[in-house]
């Protein structure tokens, strides 16, 4: 039954694999104020996103329901706040996705050089 041990080898590899993503991720205090930042940006964004949304439920209905408006606005002002936001940590998410990919490819190497060790003469 060497199935086993297989199994968990690879279990412990794919662990490794997901633990070296996050710590990429690990919240800082440049986060924190980037994030503040870019909320605070977003505010533009969000306020047309909401008179587009107001504007394109209320025009385009001949009855004209102001409950289909508000909820218009809503979609929208969360679709323009979230795109803002996106838009103002594309640095930070660009780090973020670097580090995790330069992490992983660490982790695989060291899996690979494990299974296939090099004997240096």
């Amino acid at each position: 039954m060497r199935l086993l041990p297989s199994l968990k080898s690879e279990v412990i590899y794919a662990r490794d694999i997901v633990k070296a993503g996050l710590d990429a991720a690990a919240p800082g205090e440049e986060t924190s104020a980037t994030l503040a930042r870019a909320s605070q940006s977003a505010l533009a964004p969000a306020a047309v996103g909401v008179a587009v949304g107001v504007l394109g439920v209320y025009l385009g209905r001949k009855d004209r329901n102001a409950i289909a408006a508000l909820v218009g606005g809503l979609v929208g002002g969360a679709l323009g706040f979230t795109g803002g936001v996106a838009w103002g940590t594309r640095e930070r998410t660009r780090t973020c996705c670097v580090n995790a990919a330069q992490n992983v490819q660490a982790v695989r190497d060291a899996h690979w050089l494990e299974k296939n060790p090099v004997a240096y003469a």
